[in-house]
């Protein structure tokens, strides 16, 4: 068994795995491979693909072959999403274009997208090497597989956006992603890119699914719709959802609360028949 931190990215990433005989080298090409996706798409470091990309130094034709893998599912979520979820609107946002110089047409920041994507990349490293169970972590996204230790499946809390030291739920999951938006930490980060605005009425979603790339960035989109996201997500067939709104309730979609350790919900349930 093998457990270690780094920071890259800029937010501390782990790698619990919890086999046995797993290669020093399959961990440190797990995590080699995360600082090659910090060093090819960052905006905070200049001589990022993305950053060369977004100052017109380097055409996406030029750019190693991940980069338009990751913007062309950037694009599609968009159009999934209606625009909720859009890396050329947070290349927009004030934080970004300050740390651009500029921003010209067609700039992006993919962060939504890529912190998910370069989970998934370093579990397909893992389980190359022989890894059955383990959990990737980055910045409070993660992806579980297999199981923690013999017939226990992995448990995770999901912070409450308003108390520091309490969650909202724990879930127990095996071979699942997990996801979280918010303003709690990082302050107004996200906002509806139809008007540029923090979004009205909600506080955190959290979101459940196969996909964590996805995961996040639907999680991402809920969260910039506001107090509509609740009833869009409910209609999404590959993430389960909890959507903690301005007033504290927690909104659930049906299958949520079979993924709870302390399952049994009291609150408002979604239906994707909702409008």
């Amino acid at each position: 068994m093998t457990r270690r931190v780094e920071q890259i990215m800029g937010m501390p990433i782990v790698i619990d795995v919890r086999d046995e005989q797993i290669p020093k080298a399959a961990i440190e090409e797990a995590f080699g491979w995360l600082r090659w996706v910090d060093e090819t798409f960052s905006t905070y470091r200049d001589d990022s693909e993305i950053s060369l990309l977004n100052g017109g130094e380097l055409a996406e034709a030029d750019c190693d072959p991940a980069v338009g893998e990751v913007l062309a599912a950037c694009r599609a979520l968009r159009e999934r999403t209606g625009g909720a979820f859009d890396a050329e609107a947070a290349a927009r946002m004030p934080a970004v274009r300050a740390r651009l110089g500029r921003v010209r047409p067609g700039a992006v920041e993919p962060a939504g997208y890529v912190k998910g994507w370069a989970i998934s990349g370093a579990w397909d490293r893992l389980a190359a090497a022989g890894a059955r169970n383990a959990i990737v972590e980055a910045g409070g996204d993660m992806l579980v597989r297999g199981r923690a230790a013999p017939g226990r499946r992995w448990r995770v809390g999901i912070q409450h956006p308003d108390e520091d030291a309490a969650m909202a739920a724990f879930l127990e999951l095996t071979d699942l992603a997990v996801a979280t938006s918010g303003a709690y930490r990082r302050g107004d980060h996200i906002v509806d890119p139809a008007t540029g605005s923090p979004p009205r009425g909600v506080r955190s979603v959290t979101c459940v699914g196969r996909d964590v790339a996805v995961a996040d960035a639907l999680a991402t989109a809920g969260y910039a719709m506001g107090a509509d996201g609740a009833e869009w997500l409910a209609r999404q067939p590959d993430v389960e959802a909890l959507v903690i709104g301005d007033d504290g309730g927690m909104r659930f979609t049906p299958g949520f609360d079979a993924l709870r350790a302390d399952s049994g919900l009291s609150q408002l349930s979604l239906t994707g028949g909702q409008g």
